[in-house]
């Protein structure tokens, strides 16, 4: 059985070498390209056989003729990976892994309230307040100001009412942009270093801390707050999490859940709680990928799924929400 294997593997390795020998130059290039980007740079990286998965996306792409040709090829390292957190773009094609766990504890509610569009929500409910913070999918500097202050003045209307304590609602929030999320709920937080991210290495980064009631990173204000407001960092807080709080969403609850006076009410998060990074390669190409776990500020890795400290098994309801059984437990526990 031991032969039978080698001398199948040494075949394979023959046709793989075969394979990409008669591949013109230009695609063999790029194929290297774009696994050196993968073997580099992923998170899951250390998982992955590469010397095997080279042979194998070497001998999917045997006849390609043009670098369009080498998407399904490619694929053959995306799955290698397993980062369900990944997209890849060639051209007009696209591919991500899917996740078909994470699809189905999507509720009926959840999958209504994001067909309306990400959004800020915000109201009173019997003296605590009430704040949704949403999906902020931004990257130009101007349009991150202007969503940290949209959220900051959310922020500032309820504390302007003296509230007793705070839900802040992370279930609809798939994740988009950190630094508008944090730089709008800074008021929350007392100086100091929150998070890191890890890269496959245990190499640090990215350190990310609040400093006078504005959200930094690596030292540097990550969004210009147009009116800021005095902190309530001791503030009594309730911050609902379930299967739509992904990404930074999930980044999001992780450092609320090191924060004093605070509990996670719900269900588990969708278990993307990771760092990505965009990679170009030629004009053909495009790699989202995982790159780095995320840390606590003593550098410790954070588990990619955040769980609640009390968990909530039933209908969420965020058309009725004074009937939704996540923000009644909140809002007992906040009252007593």
């Amino acid at each position: 059985m031991i032969l039978r294997t080698l001398i199948l593997l040494l075949l394979f390795t023959r046709l793989a070498a075969a394979a990409q020998a008669q591949l013109p130059d230009s695609i063999k290039k790029h194929i290297d390209s774009c696994l050196a980007i993968l073997e580099t740079n992923s998170l899951y990286s250390p998982s992955v056989n590469w010397q095997k998965t080279r042979q194998r996306v070497f001998a999917k792409a045997k006849n390609a003729k043009t670098k369009a040709g080498t998407f399904e090829a490619l694929k053959i390292a995306f799955d290698a990976l397993g980062d369900k957190h990944a997209m890849y773009y060639h051209y007009d094609d696209q591919y991500k892994l899917s996740n078909d766990v994470l699809m189905a504890r999507y509720t009926d509610s959840i999958k209504a309230a994001w067909l309306e569009g990400p959004r800020i929500v915000q109201r009173m409910m019997n003296g605590i307040a009430y704040l949704r913070v949403p999906f902020i999918g931004v990257n130009k500097q101007k349009d991150i100001d202007e969503r940290a202050n949209a959220l900051y003045r959310a922020v500032k209307d309820l504390q302007e009412q003296a509230p007793t304590g705070w839900i802040i609602d992370l279930r609809l929030n798939g994740g988009g942009n950190i630094r508008p999320m944090l730089a709008g709920l800074a008021p929350f937080f007392p100086d100091g270093t929150v998070s890191y991210y890890l890269d496959h290495h245990g190499q640090a980064s990215d350190k990310s801390a609040f400093k006078d009631g504005q959200f930094l990173m690596d030292g540097v204000v990550q969004a210009k707050i147009d009116s800021l407001i005095p902190g309530f960092p001791q503030a009594k807080i309730a911050v609902l999490t379930g299967a739509g709080t992904g990404s930074s969403g999930e980044l999001t609850a992780a450092i609320f859940k090191q924060r004093e006076h605070t509990k996670l009410f719900g269900e588990a998060t969708a278990g993307l709680a990771n760092a990505t990074a965009g990679f170009v390669i030629g004009k053909e190409v495009y790699f989202l990928i995982s790159t780095a776990r995320i840390a606590d500020k003593h550098q410790q890795a954070l588990p990619e799924v955040v769980l609640p400290d009390i968990t909530i098994k039933g209908n969420d309801a965020f058309h009725a929400i004074d009937k939704d059984l996540t923000v009644l437990a909140a809002l007992q526990w906040l009252q007593q």
